[in-house]
């Protein structure tokens, strides 16, 4: 199932339903904001290996709050165990990978509640994970979530992306 699927395997978690932030009509190969924040170019990311675009390229955006919401229409693909990471795919094949703060994998799950689980669908403004930023920050981690494009060399070239203040679901970059 691609790049994601092998980073996370097949590791399930189950969850109830949960609350959609809005609904809009996605354009194809396009990014919208999964978070309330303040969108940074990924460069400026502490960790090299979002800054130096390992995972693909994207943004890192500084959350407002704790709440991850679909960036997409698509089929979540893989949910990391500790929920702190998301593996979406669109219906025209991108890649999607929500990964919420730096090292957060450290804190084993603590602080983050997933909503979703591989193979569900989902419209873009679903919840998909609640996370405590306050804990996180107390525990020393960064609440920085990057959002990234692993397959993006097979979209085209991406838009400059929207740099500044975002509110959940605006467009933040595209691939033509």
């Amino acid at each position: 199932m691609g790049f994601l699927n092998n980073l996370f395997g097949n590791k399930e978690k189950n969850i109830s339903e949960a609350p959609a932030a809005k609904s809009i009509i996605c354009e194809p190969n396009t990014i919208y904001s999964p978070l309330k924040g303040t969108v940074i170019p990924l460069a400026e990311v502490s960790d090299p290996v979002f800054a130096e675009e390992v995972m693909g390229p994207g943004v890192g955006i500084e959350p407002e709050e704790g709440k991850l919401y679909a960036p997409v229409d698509g089929e979540i693909i893989s949910v990391f165990p500790t929920g702190h990471a998301i593996g979406m795919k669109t219906a025209d094949g991108m890649e999607v990978l929500l990964h919420i703060g730096i090292d957060t994998v450290q804190l084993e799950g603590d602080g983050f509640q997933a909503f979703v689980k591989q193979g569900d669908h989902v419209k873009a403004g679903e919840l998909l994970v609640e996370f405590d930023c306050a804990k996180i920050k107390e525990k020393g981690y960064q609440t920085t979530t990057m959002v990234l494009v692993p397959n993006a060399a097979l979209l085209g070239t991406m838009s400059q992306p929207h740099i500044g203040k975002v509110e959940v679901l605006e467009q933040i970059f595209n691939f033509q």
